[in-house]
């Protein structure tokens, strides 16, 4: 078991989670409200768990360089949008901690509120969207009803340590 802290100041961004060997298949999700009213999909990880991406994840946001007929707005497990610029691929951290959000304690709002984003919930399109007690900034958390539901340490700004 693990705890990730953050790397500015050593405080605790997890409880005890155990890192898994792969991504889990992505949950099936129905975009209906749950419970509470959210409209979040499913965690993609479970509650206890996490695992490290190795593709880009969010902003930035590069061109697709590829042929048009070849893209088919997937890209095998990256994140992907539309803009002005045609079709685009992640550009963003490789390595992400991904985590369900509610192994992930006390995070405060990233101090810029254009990276909030989202209509049900926080946006992971915008970058980093969570800082630390400290003030570093340390997660992109995705609970729109667009995206996934996941937190994604960043792995520059945090540190994997035992449990204890």
């Amino acid at each position: 078991m693990n705890v990730l802290s953050c790397a500015a100041c050593g405080r605790a961004l997890t409880g005890p989670v155990r890192q898994l060997d792969e991504q889990p298949p992505y949950p099936y999700r129905d975009d209906l409200p749950d419970a509470e009213g959210n409209r979040h999909g499913p965690a993609t990880v479970p509650r206890g768990t996490y695992v490290v991406d190795p593709r880009p994840f969010g902003a930035p946001f590069v061109p697709y360089e590829g042929e048009a007929d070849a893209y088919d707005g997937i890209v095998p497990g990256g994140m992907w949008m539309f803009d002005e610029r045609d079709s685009l691929l992640a550009a963003g951290p490789r390595g992400t901690y991904v985590l369900n959000p509610l192994d992930v304690v006390e995070l405060a709002f990233h101090p810029d509120t254009s990276r909030w984003g989202g209509c049900c919930g926080s946006s992971p399109y915008k970058g980093v969207n969570r800082v630390c007690s400290c003030g570093a900034e340390v997660a992109i958390l995705a609970s729109d009803c667009s995206s996934d539901y996941e937190t994604r340490l960043v792995p520059d700004a945090v540190r994997v340590e035992d449990a204890p």
